[in-house]
């Protein structure tokens, strides 16, 4: 699939950064000496761990090219790791803090890279993690009415580079074998969108990108017009014009 539209992720930075902000706001204590953001993607994750946690050795990893490269704009004095992290990672050591915003569901064995992550958790150790609850969304519905009308072989094969977002409940079950304590819980964000068609650009980096990419150029712009429809269906204009944009969001933090 093709590198991440930094530019265009980045168009609503405001509201993809406030998660990370209240999830470190959550995190108790501030001894950590040893943090890692896993799918760090643009940095914006990692500012609010830097500017807490000041005399930590933080670390960020993402399989992004483009977005390290905005990573090393947006926050100093981190080390900046290209890699995969679906894949084991215990070559790093051990960490006392594993933090995560907006990454997981990118990856297609959740309960897999969960247990790897505790296993590179000193005693202790925290694994802090925000997953949008996509799934649970009016847009998800909108994207698959808009996807339903295209001939179903344009899409095959799509599963393994779409984003996963399940219930707390699956999360819950998957966190009891591998920590102590556990923390959970949902928030809902209302973003107020100016129309509808922010809330499609808020989409066209993240949840619709893996859709998109299955289009020529000359043709994304009718599939996303066809979403954008939909999205008008689901979505009420405010009495002041504004759209709200509902945002579901789930949190844990698993002790070890």
């Amino acid at each position: 699939m093709e590198d991440w539209n930094v530019t265009l992720y980045r168009q609503f930075e405001k509201e993809r950064a406030q998660p990370s902000i209240d999830l470190v706001n959550r995190i108790e204590g501030d001894s950590f000496k040893r943090i890692i953001d896993i799918g760090c993607g643009s940095g914006m994750s990692t500012l609010p761990l830097r500017n807490r946690f000041k005399e930590a050795e933080i670390f960020g990893a993402d399989s992004s090219p483009s977005m390290l490269t905005q990573a090393k704009e947006t926050v100093e004095d981190v080390t900046w790791l290209e890699r995969d992290c679906s894949k084991p990672m215990d070559d790093l050591g051990q960490f006392d803090l594993i933090f995560s915003n907006a990454a997981l569901q990118w990856f297609e064995n959740q309960a897999k890279v969960i247990k790897n992550l505790s296993g590179m958790l000193l005693p202790k150790g925290l694994l802090a993690v925000q997953i949008p609850y996509f799934s649970a969304m009016t847009i998800a519905d909108c994207i698959k009415k808009a996807v339903q009308t295209y001939d179903p072989d344009i899409f095959k094969g799509i599963e393994k580079d779409l984003h996963r977002s399940y219930a707390p409940g699956f999360y819950y079950d998957i966190l009891t074998n591998h920590f102590c304590k556990i923390e959970l819980w949902q928030t809902n964000y209302f973003h107020q969108m100016n129309g509808h068609e922010d809330i499609l650009e808020f989409c066209m980096s993240t949840g619709l990108r893996p859709y998109a990419n299955r289009f020529a150029e000359n043709q994304k712009a009718e599939f996303y017009s066809k979403v954008l429809n939909e999205i008008k269906k689901g979505y009420t204009v405010q009495k002041d014009g504004k759209i709200l944009f509902e945002f579901k969001r789930i949190f844990f933090i698993g002790m070890k």
